[in-house]
């Protein structure tokens, strides 16, 4: 698909009832080559299919253009299968969330009650989904730690601080200038998937328009020390897709205070989605200490 094709789905794909972040378009763009998603939009329906590992391999849910007519769910699935056949594949489902799955059985039995489909699900590609207003305040006993943290990196950098907003400030190059400390830092140049992604926020930066993007930069002493990006999935829920600190600022809290401050120039918002922790453990912990509102479950179907 072309930019031209992105600007329609952006302006008319009905994602109102979705959470995961595998739905917003942004994250659609952007990863298409990390994740080799093959893209169609057929009968004012938006299919994509996953070449991945074992568990993203197949078709997301098929996502409606708004005003889309009669019951799309049906089509999508006689499409599904009959690509699966030309392709002489199996049909599979990937990134389905409980809501999606149920949709998908309830129509499978009304429709195609002679086809079975098997499920499972995967911990690692599970959505942490949160109450913007608990990340932007940070109240209770729960998040003391995260205050802590902060207070922290207020003693260590006292007034030498400030957090500036994207797009609202010209700060592109500074938002890049992070994110190719942290590829530096990371050894990205050894590591595929590293290339993809910080190309990917390249892209991202180009393309902020028409992607929605917005995002930030804490500054230290002058300096861009850290940087995020997001994108809605739709007008209640904002999709974090990139979060990054130079290593110098990230042990005195760095990631904290960008997370907050972020959150608190989001108020348009309801919840902020910030993706899977993909099985790693000491990121699983983090997104675990700001106490979830929705720990979003994925699922992965085939016949």
């Amino acid at each position: 698909m072309n930019l031209l094709d992105f600007e329609y789905l952006e302006n008319n794909l009905d994602t109102k009832n979705l959470y995961g972040s595998d739905s917003c378009i942004a994250n659609i763009f952007l990863l298409q080559d990390k994740y080799n998603i093959q893209l169609k939009l057929h009968k004012n329906i938006l299919f994509r299919y996953y070449y991945g590992d074992e568990n993203r391999t197949g078709f997301g849910f098929p996502i409606p253009v708004k005003g889309a007519t009669g019951d799309y769910l049906k089509t999508a699935l006689e499409f599904i299968f009959e690509e699966s056949a030309r392709e002489k594949r199996v049909p599979a489902f990937c990134l389905i969330t409980q809501e999606e799955k149920n949709q998908i059985d309830a129509c499978m039995a009304e429709f195609f009650p002679e086809r079975k489909i098997s499920w499972k699900t995967n911990r690692d590609d599970c959505d942490y989904i949160y109450l913007r207003e608990n990340l932007a305040e940070l109240p209770g006993s729960h998040y003391q730690k995260k205050r802590n943290h902060i207070s922290r990196f207020n003693r260590t950098y006292g007034n030498s601080w400030e957090f500036k907003t994207f797009p609202e400030n010209d700060i592109a190059s500074d938002i890049l200038a992070v994110s190719q400390k942290w590829f530096e830092e990371k050894d990205g140049d050894s590591n595929s998937v590293l290339q993809l992604e910080h190309a990917s926020i390249k892209s991202a930066l180009e393309n902020a328009d028409l992607l929605r993007i917005r995002g930030g930069v804490l500054y230290i002493n002058g300096e861009a020390a850290a940087m995020t990006l997001a994108s809605p999935i739709s007008d209640s829920i904002l999709d974090v897709i990139y979060e990054k600190s130079v290593a110098e600022y990230e042990k005195n809290g760095a990631y904290a205070v960008i997370n907050q401050q972020f959150s608190k120039h989001c108020g348009s918002f309801l919840y902020l989605n910030r993706e899977e922790d993909m099985g790693v453990e000491g990121l699983r912990k983090a997104k675990l200490s700001y106490k979830p509102s929705i720990i979003l479950e994925k699922f992965y179907g085939s016949f």
